[in-house]
């Protein structure tokens, strides 16, 4: 039975801030990338055998719908977070809120909710700025459909931070701390946080480089809180911001 070296030592309230421990390295980093992909790509091959559909357009097609696309995403969330919580409490025997640090913040909700209030505001102003706006995106198509922004809000909202700072802020970003640093562990998982969504931006360098600057933010709260839920709080807040404005937008439009 394997053990944790060192048992993560945070304070109630967090007040110094303790390196992680997490005790999964590389090849449990690997094994999870390896299985995201292969349960994005089984997912969607599923839809498509079921629809009698073929090839890479007719992929495009349907994940450009977002009764499609959401689905498909959760369900490949699945089998993720079973390996993360297996390998956390079940491999290396650390308590699942300790392990992904799911810890209580340091200060109000608030404090954090204003800060991912400013930080969609500052994410616009610098995707007008850096332009490349006129290029339609995946995520473009989805929100066209007015039917499909209740499903986006739902999911950006209440599931999608969430699973999303456990997953990067939470696992990785607790071994690449401990291995490498905090530097390293911020810029790492900010890196991988934009190539995650690079598909639905139509991997614009533009719209990746304020996701990339967006995932440093998310980095350094959970850096300096210790705590993915503070992380969290920030990440809802950003895409509740956003979708306020995109429907502020739509019903000017309209």
């Amino acid at each position: 039975m394997r053990t944790a070296p060192d048992a993560p030592r945070v304070g109630t309230e967090n007040r110094n801030v303790a390196p992680s421990t997490a005790p999964w390295g590389y090849r449990e980093l690997l094994v999870l990338a390896a299985l995201g992909a292969l349960c994005q790509i089984a997912g969607v091959a599923v839809v498509l055998a079921l629809l009698g559909a073929d090839g890479p357009d007719a992929a495009e097609v349907l994940l450009s719908q977002a009764h499609v696309a959401i689905p498909l995403q959760m369900a490949a969330w699945i089998p993720v977070l079973a390996y993360i919580a297996y390998v956390v409490s079940v491999r290396w025997r650390v308590p699942l809120r300790t392990g992904l640090a799911w810890l209580p913040m340091r200060g109000a909700p608030a404090r954090y909710a204003r800060l991912g209030l400013l930080l969609a505001c500052g994410s616009l102003l610098a995707s007008i700025a850096i332009g490349g706006e006129g290029q339609s995106t995946p995520m473009d198509a989805i929100l066209a459909d007015p039917d499909s922004l209740w499903a986006v809000v739902g999911f950006g909202v209440l599931v999608a931070p969430c699973v999303e700072e456990l997953v990067f802020r939470g696992f990785l970003f607790g071994a690449l701390e401990r291995l490498h640093g905090r530097a390293v562990a911020v810029a790492a998982t900010s890196a991988l946080f934009a190539a995650l969504h690079g598909g639905q931006y139509g991997w614009q360098a533009p719209k990746l480089a304020v996701l990339l600057a967006v995932g440093l933010v998310l980095g350094a709260v959970r850096s300096h809180s210790g705590s993915t839920i503070a992380s969290t709080v920030v990440h809802t807040a950003y895409n509740a911001a956003l979708l306020v404005f995109l429907g502020i937008s739509l019903a000017g439009l309209g």
